[in-house]
């Protein structure tokens, strides 16, 4: 099993970045990230994350161009991948 789950959504016209976020978070499976490549930052998407349990970092790389990172909640392995590619510093 990969401990990271790549979703890129930055070509797919809304609501179907949230729609293809929200259906492979239903896959992610203990000690696995999900890593969301996005062309925008997706402030509704946070709220649903928190209300699903879902711990989540965002970083935008450049214009256009975000990355989220998505864990489920208390998932200390999923964390500590994380961690050992980023500090807390990476993230706005």
């Amino acid at each position: 099993m990969d401990s990271i789950v790549t979703l890129d959504v930055s070509d797919l016209e809304p609501p179907q970045p949230m729609h293809k976020i929200c259906q492979t978070l239903t896959t992610l499976q203990p000690g696995q990230l999900l890593h969301v490549e996005h062309r925008r930052k997706p402030v509704p998407l946070f709220a649903i994350l928190a209300q699903q349990q879902f711990d989540y970092r965002h970083s935008e790389v450049s214009a256009g161009k975000h990355y989220i990172w998505v864990w489920r909640q208390g998932d200390k392995q999923a964390y500590d991948s994380l961690m050992r590619h980023f500090d807390e510093t990476d993230w706005t």
